[in-house]
């Protein structure tokens, strides 16, 4: 949604990504990472440019670049990485880092930079250096977080709203498929281009629409014949997301946790059905997840093709569902898999 100019319900989890970050004098960079261990890496800082490796430093590389070319350059750094938030699950993994390291960088330089620069600087790294065409959803989750809130993020208008999740009544569930995905490789960047298709289609019907955001359910009715039947079902779904973001919106905004969990199973069933990103796996996590009476909610994580489910489940019933959900996949899939629990957390901070 976020690359279609909707509005966003993102929450940062309590798990992250973590960095140590040192001047040198010598003009290079050495990376390292303890979730890549034996893979160092060192290089001229000079020899930054997009493409120049699709591996796991392409996330530091790229947010340095970005810094670099909107603050002054650093003399030499060396950075070392650890993270306990699972990577290349849907989690936003590459964003934390490459807002750790943008946050870092700020602060070896003493830049007064606000969130909303550093966002747009995160943003950068992940579109022009690595290659991945998302929107400002992940960066923005991460930089504009606070502690027991959701984030309502215009994307278009980038105005926002902090939302109550009390983590005395609601818990994150995240449930790994064991199915991998390979975000700059996969479909995401295809879906990415059937949207700036179809908005074209219906730009040439109707003066003034900018973006898919601005497509309503009447009006989409009124050009769903001019457009191919693919890009029918991709419109449909960024039309009733819409619909389900301003309805989970004020469920949040009145305390009505199942009006919340309903917009996002359905946000789910949307993205099976209608944008076509999920995949069997991630389907019957969905269905154990809302088997179980405490879960208010569950959907695929990120942009699909794998990876995790999350889902919003009362405090007392972390119990059972961590034992049923497993249990089922197991018996239906014959993969193991294990519930990982967070809280909504806050932002980046030096510790």
């Amino acid at each position: 949604m976020d690359y279609n100019g909707g509005c966003v319900l993102p929450v940062a989890l309590s798990r992250g990504t973590y960095g140590a970050f040192r001047l040198r004098q010598d003009g290079m960079l050495r990376l390292r990472s303890e979730n890549f261990p034996g893979e160092e890496i060192e290089l001229p800082l000079s020899a930054l440019k997009p493409g120049r490796t699709q591996g796991w430093s392409a996330y530091i590389e790229g947010a340095l670049w970005t810094s670099f070319k909107e603050w002054e350059a650093l003399p030499g750094l060396e950075v070392a990485l650890a993270a306990d938030l699972p990577m290349a699950k849907g989690l936003s993994s590459s964003a934390s880092v490459e807002s750790v390291t943008v946050f870092a960088v700020s602060q070896l330089l003493g830049v007064r930079a606000d969130a909303d620069e550093m966002i747009r600087l995160a943003h950068e790294a992940e579109n022009h250096y690595v290659g991945v065409r998302c929107g400002i959803l992940d960066q923005a989750a991460i930089f504009l977080a606070r502690e027991d809130s959701m984030l309502l993020l215009d994307c278009l208008e980038l105005t926002r709203e902090h939302l109550p999740l009390d983590s005395a009544k609601a818990m994150v569930a995240i449930t790994d498929s064991g199915v991998r995905r390979n975000l700059a490789s996969s479909a995401f960047n295809q879906r990415v281009s059937e949207c700036t298709r179809a908005l074209a289609h219906i730009q040439e019907k109707c003066a003034g629409i900018t973006c898919l955001r601005d497509v309503r359910r009447e009006l989409f009715e009124e050009v769903r014949d001019h457009l191919p039947p693919v890009l029918q079902r991709r419109v449909m779904h960024v039309v009733s997301e819409v619909e389900r973001t301003e309805k989970g919106a004020d469920g949040l905004r009145h305390g009505d946790l199942h009006a919340f969990g309903n917009a996002m199973t359905g946000a789910h069933e949307s993205l099976r059905d209608q944008y076509e990103v999920s995949t069997p796996e991630l389907d019957l996590l969905v269905e154990a997840a809302v088997s179980i009476p405490a879960c208010y909610g569950s959907r695929l994580t990120g942009a699909g093709f794998g990876g995790c489910t999350a889902a919003l489940v009362h405090p007392e019933g972390v119990e059972e569902f961590s034992r049923k959900v497993p249990e089922i996949y197991r018996r239906k899939t014959g993969r193991q898999t294990e519930v990982l629990w967070f809280s909504p957390s806050g932002g980046p901070q030096e510790i």
